[in-house]
């Protein structure tokens, strides 16, 4: 029997914004909580750092909790091609690291990077920023997983460099934009997103 799961995940909670003193892990935390309240076994997140030391630990840690479902979840920082998943994904681009006691419904993949999920919640977006935010710099395609990654970050910069927060940095205000958007609106514009969730919210079933 499964008694928690929990979620290796890329992100450095040590960074803080000069104002704003919500962290990745909190903003994760918010981000799931939906999802924590289907299901009766608790959600453990653990934000380890850098993604090829986030895979490092997972790949460590994973095998001695054998009552736990444990899932790695990172950027791809790039498209995957047609047919891949996000195991042979994360093999090809980790090949000195060993996945074949991972299955795959344990390895997850922010696509093409954390901040594509903010690009899903504009209306969040112009909340949080307020005046002066400029949504038309955003990109439009509405399946953000096409979306480069330096288009994103390209996009939020120039959407938020004229507003009173300032330009969009992922210390200062990354954590907060993660707790305040509508992960119902991630999940329909990245299918990796809804993945990671329909494979969360059935692991006690």
């Amino acid at each position: 029997m499964v008694r928690e799961v929990v979620i290796y995940i890329e992100g450095d909670t040590k960074r803080k914004g000069k104002s704003n003193a919500i962290t990745l892990r909190q903003g994760f935390r918010e981000f799931f909580k939906d999802l924590a309240g289907e299901i009766k076994i608790p959600i453990e997140l653990k934000l380890v750092g850098a993604r090829e030391f986030t895979i490092k630990v997972f790949l460590a840690e994973q095998e001695y909790n054998s009552d736990s479902f444990t899932v790695l979840l990172v950027d791809s920082e790039g498209r995957l091609d047609e047919n891949e998943t996000p195991k042979t994904f994360l093999q090809k681009i980790s090949d000195k690291f060993d996945f074949k006691n991972v299955k795959d419904e344990q390895c997850h993949l922010m696509v093409q990077l954390m901040e594509s999920w903010f690009v899903a919640d504009k209306e969040k977006l112009a909340e949080f920023y307020d005046k002066d935010f400029n949504a038309k710099a955003l990109p439009k395609n509405k399946n953000i997983e096409q979306i480069p990654k330096n288009d994103v970050i390209t996009g939020l910069e120039k959407a938020t460099q004229k507003t009173k927060k300032g330009k969009y940095g992922k210390g200062a205000h990354s954590g907060e934009i993660l707790r305040i958007i509508d992960s119902g609106k991630v999940r329909k514009s990245a299918p990796h997103c809804e993945r990671l969730f329909e494979t969360i919210s059935n692991v006690d079933k």
